[in-house]
Formats: C-alpha cells, sequence, structure tokens
C-alpha cells in the first residue's frame, strides 16, 4: 500500500542487519555470496529481503525517509513517528529531525519495536502501518511487509563448520561476524519451531533434513556447505559440515568426526577389515550410487562352515587401505546432559544414544578398537553399517578382497561378514578418527 495523498514524506528503505545491530543475525545468499544487509532489507524501490533477529529480543532497526514530490509546505522538521504491527509487534514511537538531501532523502533515523519478538524459534510475518504526527498535523505513510526468522542463539561462527575452501568472513565492516546462509536460517527456524535445547533442536532438524531436498551422493559431488546449496547435495564429508552449519544457524555446536577401518593384515593371508559397507541408498534417494557388485554374505557364526550367500547388489563400500587411514564415513555429535548423542543424517532420521563412550580424539596414525567406544558398535555401527569386509579364510579357501586401486583396477569382494557377528572384545574392528 502507499502513503496517503497529503504524507509529507514517505518510507524510503528499511534495514535490519545494519553494521552494530546486536540483536540481528547476518544472512548470505549462498549464490552470489552477498550479505542480505549490506543494503536495506526493505526498500521502496521493491526490495524484499528476509532478516533473522534473536528470538525474544526487542531489537532495532534503522529507517531513511524520503520527501514526498510535489508536496508543498514544510516535511522537514521534527515529526513523531511509529508504525502499528498487525501479525507482531510494531515500531515505537520517536521524535526525529528530518532533513532532505537534494535527492530528497533523509539520513537513516534509528527505532526500535514497541515489543519483544516472539520468545520461540520460528518465522514471523509482520506488517507495519508508518504514522507520523507533528502537532495537529497527522500523515498516514506506508504500509511495509516484512519476514523475520527467530533463531535459539547466536549463530556459531563459519570457523567452526565451514571446510577450508568455504567462505569464512563476515560483512566487510564487520569480518569477525558470524553469519548464517540464508536457506540454512529458513529450513531450521521452520524445522525446530517453537523447539527448546541443544538436543531438541539438533533431534528436531536430523528428522526434517531431507525436506532440504539436499540429496546424497548425488551425481555432481560437492563437499563444502556452499556448494551442497547451489548443487543437489553431497557425499558425506559436505553432509556433516552441513549438520554443523545447520544446527550452528540455532547456535547449537555440534562435533564431528570421520571413522576410517584399519585394514589389518592378519595371519594366513587373511585382512580384517578391507572396507565397511553400507546398504541404505542415503537421504533422498532410491537407490545407492554405486554399480551392482558381487558379495560373499557370511550371517552365521562359525565363519569358516557357514554358507556364502552370493548377492548382487549395489552397496556402498568405503574402502581402508593397508597401513594408512584412507575412505570412511563422516557424522556428528552432541554432548548434551554428560551423554554423547551420535547424528548420521547421511543415513539415519533419529539421534543414537551413546553409553560409557567418550569422543575419540583425531588422530589419522592411531587407531581405536571399537571396545574401548563403550556401545558405539551395538548402538550403532552394526545397524548402520550392517557388514564389514575382509579377506577372510571359509571352508579352508582364503576369499581374498582386492582394493580397487590396485594396478589390475579389478576390485573384488572376498568375505562380507555381519557385524553383529563380530565380537567387540579384543580389537576385531579398528578405526582411524579425524575431523
Amino acid at each position: 500500500m502507499s502513503s496517503s495523498p497529503s504524507a509529507p514524506f514517505t518510507i524510503h528503505s528499511i534495514a535490519f542487519a545494519y553494521p552494530g545491530n546486536p540483536h540481528a543475525v547476518v544472512l548470505r545468499d549462498p549464490m552470489t555470496l552477498e550479505f542480505l544487509g549490506a543494503q536495506p532489507e526493505w526498500s521502496a524501490a521493491g526490495r524484499r529481503a528476509e532478516a533473522a533477529y534473536l528470538r525474544g529480543t526487542r531489537p532495532s532497526l534503522r529507517v531513511v525517509f524520503a520527501r514526498a514530490p510535489g508536496r508543498r509546505g514544510r516535511p522537514g522538521g521534527a515529526w513523531r513517528v511509529h508504525a502499528k504491527g498487525l501479525g507482531g509487534p510494531g515500531v515505537a514511537k520517536r521524535t526525529v529531525t528530518l532533513r532532505f538531501n537534494a535527492q530528497g532523502l533523509s539520513g537513516p533515523h534509528q527505532f526500535r519495536l514497541d515489543a519483544p519478538l516472539p520468545a520461540e524459534i520460528g518465522t514471523l510475518d509482520v506488517y507495519w502501518q508508518w504514522q507520523a504526527q507533528r502537532g495537529r498535523e497527522h500523515a498516514q505513510l506506508s504500509w511495509t511487509r516484512h519476514r523475520f526468522f527467530l533463531p535459539w542463539r547466536r549463530p556459531i561462527a563459519p570457523a567452526i563448520w565451514a571446510a577450508l575452501t568455504e567462505p569464512q568472513d563476515g560483512p566487510p565492516r564487520e569480518p569477525a561476524r558470524p553469519w548464517v546462509y540464508l536457506p540454512i536460517m529458513q529450513w531450521t527456524c521452520e524445522w525446530a519451531k517453537s523447539r527448546n535445547g541443544a538436543k531438541a533442536i539438533c533431534d528436531a532438524i536430523l528428522a526434517r533434513v531431507a525436506e532440504s531436498g539436499l540429496q546424497y551422493a548425488p551425481v555432481v559431488a560437492a563437499y563444502t556447505v556452499q556448494d551442497m546449496l547451489t548443487g543437489a547435495g553431497g557425499y558425506c564429508f559436505g553432509w556433516y559440515h552441513m549438520f554443523q552449519a545447520m544446527t550452528g544457524a540455532q547456535g547449537v555446536r555440534v562435533e564431528r568426526r570421520t571413522y576410517a577401518p584399519e585394514w589389518r593384515d592378519q595371519p594366513r593371508g587373511e585382512a580384517r577389515w578391507c572396507a565397511i559397507v553400507v546398504e541404505s541408498p542415503g537421504i533422498n534417494r532410491s537407490e545407492p550410487l554405486e554399480i551392482a557388485s558381487t558379495f560373499h554374505d557370511v550371517e552365521r557364526r562359525p565363519v569358516e562352515s557357514s554358507p556364502i550367500e552370493v548377492q548382487q547388489e549395489r552397496r556402498y563400500r568405503f574402502w581402508g587401505a593397508p597401513g594408512v587411514r584412507a575412505d570412511g564415513h563422516c557424522i556428528n555429535f552432541l554432548k548434551h546432559g554428560g551423554r554423547w548423542y551420535l547424528y548420521d543424517c547421511c543415513f539415519r532420521t533419529a539421534p543414537v544414544a551413546l553409553k560409557g563412550f567418550s569422543l575419540p580424539k583425531p588422530n589419522a596414525k592411531r587407531a581405536i578398537s571399537v571396545q574401548r567406544l563403550g556401545n558405539f558398535k551395538e548402538a550403532y555401527l552394526q545397524g548402520g553399517v550392517p557388514f564389514m569386509l575382509g579377506s577372510l579364510v571359509h571352508a579352508g579357501r582364503l576369499h581374498r578382497t582386492v582394493h580397487p586401486d590396485t594396478p589390475t583396477g579389478r576390485t573384488r569382494n572376498g568375505i562380507t561378514l555381519r557385524t553383529r557377528l563380530i565380537p567387540r572384545r579384543k580389537a576385531q574392528i579398528t578405526f582411524y578418527w579425524t575431523e
């Protein structure tokens, strides 16, 4: 709606995430990398950008006025200005002294909301009816509409969640200020609506992350949060950065770790374990991306005499390599109430409660046995990783695994043993842990 014919001036622009505004959250466009608050989020010229304020705060905003064209009389001087709110708080009354430059614009004037924003995570759409008064002179100014995202707490700095090749600096005048990609703020404020507490927020994001439309293992691989947002998704390395960015948008810090199998050569030519094997297709996929491979599954003990079930299936194999850390899988962790919770947003929709677990320190040179990780194997591994691939002897014959990077280029699966059948004790399964 426009201002009334008698209005001596109009609303030219409104800025929310201007430099130094303590309650505003800086938003960034993943396509252009521009900060939404680099220019006023609302303008009479037609700009309508979203903004974010911390929930429950009573923040400030800056308004620039424009002299109405063809208006007679004195539009400048002292005016009492405010805005009535529809759907949320309005703008508190304030006396401003208006001086218009040669272009007919005033300087920026700071206002404050007339009431706090809702105290819950969510999205707020509000209309403002701007009015001005000077003595007996009353003027109806513009109607303006705004969308605010209301996160739980201040966002986590990008240096925590971003990959090394990801942009991390804040706005030019505030390079150290944390920021959030716009789609991530929009998604997480919807998914975690009305939630309270770090774990409740993480659980809600994990349960609904598929609604982002992002995919595990897209045709074009992505490994940074920005590339995932501008593409179709990414592999687990991108996803555990993405989950950090999503929880970080609500001010919740989660940790990230990669676990990779230690390929240990054994007597008789055996090797444990050459790869972890995952059957789940991954988020927003109907089947694993890998081509079908021949697997030799052993579902019962004893391994050497139980039947082998030959399967020609699509499964993910995350390979180890003899004597070094190679491939693996990337996951996130939250410590809450003295207990660690595991979040695997690639393959699971619910967190895993861990008992007796301590988060391994990143170390690419020393592997850790699962027997030292509490119930990690029982609670997570044997469900998320149903098989471990190895070179094992069966009925007196060695079923050798051949790594895909061997000179022959001919990969071979040895024995895929049900993970639940592998004892936790005696360091049967060992992983390298890195960030």
